[in-house]
């Protein structure tokens, strides 16, 4: 019980606050895109990527780590972890993603979701939709742990 209440402190909170706005908000810029705008899933996705990255980088450092003592190299971690990340979730996964969402029992899920959330949608479109979700999801999971426990890890004092 020790260890849930350090892993979820302030800090952790505060991350998940910001960080459900900024999937919020560039999420939906993603979708607007892809869906009004026509554009293409992967350059969606890519735009929503280096919005969500820049304004994760803007509040990481100067809202959510503020008073940490860290690495100066933590620009450079940033990047290595970030690119990490989206190379696992948004490229590797999407794949798999694509794959699961084939399969009977996820097509029932999707179609169960849509009826409630978007009744008139494509099915073919909504269950996109849902990949491209849960590619961003499993991104935010790996980023906060790369951001949390190796860019931003407090430096002890010399």
């Amino acid at each position: 019980m020790n260890k849930i209440k350090k892993i979820m402190d302030k800090t952790f909170w505060l991350y998940v606050c910001l960080g459900l706005l900024n999937y919020g908000i560039c999420n939906a810029i993603m979708l607007v895109l892809h869906h009004v705008f026509s554009v293409g899933k992967q350059e969606s996705i890519l735009i929503e990527f280096a919005l969500q990255t820049t304004i994760s980088f803007i509040l990481n450092r100067w809202v959510t780590f503020r008073g940490l003592r860290i690495s100066k190299y933590w620009p450079l971690l940033f990047v290595i972890t970030v690119a990490a990340s989206y190379l696992i979730a948004k490229v590797l996964l999407l794949k798999v993603f694509e794959y699961l969402i084939t399969l009977p029992f996820f097509i029932g899920v999707s179609d169960w979701l849509q009826g409630i959330v978007a009744k008139n949608a494509d099915p073919a479109k909504f269950r996109e939709s849902l990949v491209m979700l849960g590619c961003t999801f499993v991104y935010c999971a790996i980023n906060y742990i790369g951001q949390r426990y190796y860019v931003f890890r407090p430096r002890k004092e010399q």
